[in-house]
């Protein structure tokens, strides 16, 4: 199954990391800017599986990931043209229809083919190593999806606001207090707790989770009058999500 992982794993990164806002705006707003999406998918595809390219099959399954990425996200864009707001249903069917096509074309394909380094220098062999290496592709896949699948997928629950007394609104300013879900320290710490999850026992694991939501339910002194018990429930399922990732690829 090495050849799925290589073509998942160029299918989170073309999805996720790198369809950037504007890239997402082209591709929704413009009639052929799917276009511009679909080719970074079989650029990465391409990169991922460079040395099974000598087979023709695989050439064929690249083109025909190619182009049903292209009809798949036409459609979602006219589909979407129509709704007002992000619909999760369209969302998780587009990328279950992504994983199945994958699926399916490397269902049979078990013949595992290594890039050989022409060098005999220690660094590019290391390089070459993880290239070839399947533990690698799965903990960069496990990482990419808690990093960006998990906060898109978070964006459909609602969020609690900072509760407030509304006899008080006259009297002095609601201060709503949220911790950011997305910043930079959060992915590293979420990195953390995936690779941390493999390789630490199940109760230190826990333990820190549990650590982790009591300093989110820590109450924040807005005032002198009350006192605001503030959390972020994106940021705890992200916490939690982390770690059963890591878990995950523990068993894996």
């Amino acid at each position: 199954m090495s050849l799925f992982y290589r073509l998942l794993l160029a299918h989170v990164i073309a999805d996720f990391p790198l369809q950037t806002k504007q890239i997402f705006n082209i591709k929704m707003n413009t009639e052929w800017g799917v276009l511009l999406h679909t080719f970074i998918v079989l650029i990465f595809s391409i990169l991922f599986t460079f040395p099974y390219l000598e087979n023709l099959k695989i050439i064929v399954v690249l083109l025909i990931i190619f182009l049903s990425h292209t009809i798949i996200d036409k459609i979602k864009q006219k589909h979407s043209k129509k709704e007002d707001t992000p619909n999760l249903k369209v969302f998780l069917i587009d990328q279950v229809l992504h994983l199945s096509i994958i699926a399916v074309l490397t269902f049979n394909f078990t013949e595992k083919i290594l890039l050989i380094s022409p060098f005999n220098n220690v660094f590019i062999n290391y390089l070459i190593h993880l290239y070839n290496s399947d533990i690698f592709i799965i903990n960069l896949i496990g990482y990419i999806i808690t990093v960006f699948f998990i906060p898109i997928l978070l964006i459909y629950i609602k969020e609690e606001d900072v509760p407030f007394k509304p006899q008080k609104l006259n009297k002095q300013k609601i201060i709503k207090i949220k911790i950011p879900a997305n910043k930079i320290v959060d992915k590293f710490y979420r990195l953390f707790l995936t690779i941390s999850a493999q390789y630490l026992e199940e109760q230190y694991t826990i333990v820190i989770f549990i650590l982790f939501v009591i300093a989110s339910l820590i109450s924040y002194q807005v005032s002198l009058e009350r006192i605001e018990k503030v959390y972020n429930l994106k940021r705890i399922l992200n916490t939690s999500l982390a770690i059963f990732m890591g878990v995950i690829l523990k068993i894996v």
